[in-house]
């Protein structure tokens, strides 16, 4: 059975959604496909202690005003929230401490973008980096050259030391990006710093401008009730307005039609033929679906892309974590003897779970190692971590539920320019690539990408430039 519309999008994530709600508005037909059973990808919804939860991104980057504007042009029913808490904390081996510790767990400084500080002399930096790494960056390097295909490492490294990069700058790029520091350029991180550094000269002046001048916390927002209610609303919507969204519907291959436009052929046999194809996938989807070894995406890589993300959420009841002893959470550093890279206290940082979970329970979501697995594999590992981290007690006895998620395709390498003329070659055939594979990870990057998509597609009306 053949089928024809004027799109297929391969994914229903939130960068497949938008392509879909935007497709529908300006009045073309589209049907996405998704091989799961839920829609979202990363933004998946769970439910513990009695309570709908985000098992996926639970916040969204504010360095573009994608997500409100994404709300506000479409009147979907949300409400954007920012934290509740004090700032996260990083553990690290690094940093003043307590005498004798095995790490230190110090707040992240007040002021930072992607660890490189407004002021490097400022005590909350100088706990973390110290004193030599702090003076280090404070007589930044002006007059190097401005390469914005260099790492975001060794531009940190050149300018402002090798002591801020190890110790701050690239413990919160792998926890906020999933990747290290030497892998991806600034620009494609932050745009918004990029331009910054590239007007003033300077990434501290930069820093000054972008960072804002708040407690930790305030670079990111969320939405009552979690994020996952964005994948929905933008579903429900697209769906009153004509798209098709099919779950549990795997694609088998997308080629050249025998006339014009793409054939998308099912699992199941069945072919939709279209004007277009967008795949809206991870990294290893995508590869696959445009013919290529997962390996094609990083030219460096030695070994297909492994799945890389495994997160715990538990319902803890302890009276400790009553007090928020670490603010939203903590980022480990690398090298630092733990089980988890990252822990966020999830009713510490927002508002809602706090007014929905009964007294004294408290959920806390530990993220794995890439290359742990057994870590975190019983509820009194999962005691033990949260109690490291936080310099709380928690026993066996205090772990409810924990619901482990495993992301198989989620973390995205960095750019090559096979990877790039693998998907410029697509597109001459109609098949195009939108989400974090070709937009870079974060909300803030992936929504203004699947709507330029989007737009020039389908001649949706130009709109103003995300800020």
């Amino acid at each position: 059975m053949t089928v024809e519309t004027d799109v297929v999008i391969v994914g229903a994530g939130i960068a497949g959604l938008v392509v879909a709600l935007e497709a529908v508005t300006a009045g073309a037909r589209a049907t996405v496909v998704e091989s799961d059973d839920q829609i979202g990808g990363m933004l998946r919804r769970g439910r513990i202690a009695g309570v709908d939860i985000d098992l996926g991104a639970e916040s969204f980057a504010k360095r573009t005003d994608a997500v409100p504007r994404l709300i506000a042009d479409f009147a979907l029913p949300l409400e954007v929230v920012a934290p509740r808490s004090g700032p996260a904390h990083l553990v690290s081996q690094h940093g003043v401490g307590l005498p004798g510790a095995r790490w230190s767990r110090l707040p992240l400084p007040r002021r930072t973008v992607i660890g490189i500080p407004a002021d490097p002399l400022a005590p909350d930096v100088v706990a973390i980096v110290g004193d030599r790494a702090a003076e280090r960056a404070a007589a930044e390097v002006l007059d190097a050259p401005v390469d914005p295909t260099a790492s975001l490492a060794d531009v940190v490294e050149e300018r402002l030391g090798e002591g801020l990069l190890r110790d701050l700058v690239d413990p919160l790029c792998r926890s906020i990006y999933s990747q290290p520091a030497a892998a991806v350029p600034l620009p494609r991180l932050h745009p918004k710093m990029w331009e910054a550094f590239e007007r003033t000269g300077s990434l501290l002046a930069a820093a000054a401008e972008v960072a804002p001048n708040a407690p930790g916390g305030t670079a990111v927002g969320g939405i009552a009730g979690g994020m996952w209610r964005l994948a929905d609303a933008v579903a429900r919507v697209a769906a009153e307005r004509g798209a098709v969204i099919r779950t549990g519907t795997a694609v088998g291959r997308v080629d050249p039609a025998s006339g014009p436009g793409v054939a998308v052929t099912l699992a199941d046999g069945e072919t939709i033929r279209a004007d277009h194809v967008v795949i809206a996938t991870g990294p290893r989807g995508a590869a696959n679906l445009l013919g290529r070894d997962s390996r094609a995406i990083d030219a460096g890589a030695t070994a297909p892309i492994q799945p890389a993300v495994r997160l715990l959420t538990a319902a803890v009841t302890s009276d400790d974590l009553s007090a928020e002893p670490v603010g939203s959470g903590v980022i480990v550093a690398p090298g630092t003897c733990t089980a988890a890279k990252a822990l966020t206290h999830i009713d510490a940082k927002w508002a809602w779970a706090r007014e929905a979970l009964p007294e004294g329970t408290h959920l806390v979501r530990l993220s794995a190692r890439a290359d742990d697995t057994a870590g975190l594999d019983s509820a009194a590992a999962v005691a033990r971590e949260i109690s490291h981290l936080t310099g709380t007690r928690v026993d066996r006895g205090d772990i409810g539920e924990v619901i482990t998620t495993r992301w198989r395709d989620a973390v995205v390498p960095a750019e090559s320019d096979s990877w790039t003329a693998t998907v410029m070659d697509a597109a001459a055939r109609g098949i195009h690539v939108t989400g974090a594979v070709a937009a870079g990870t974060g909300l803030a990057s992936v929504i203004p990408h699947a709507r330029a998509l989007a737009h020039e597609l389908f001649a949706v009306p130009s709109v103003r430039k995300e800020s």
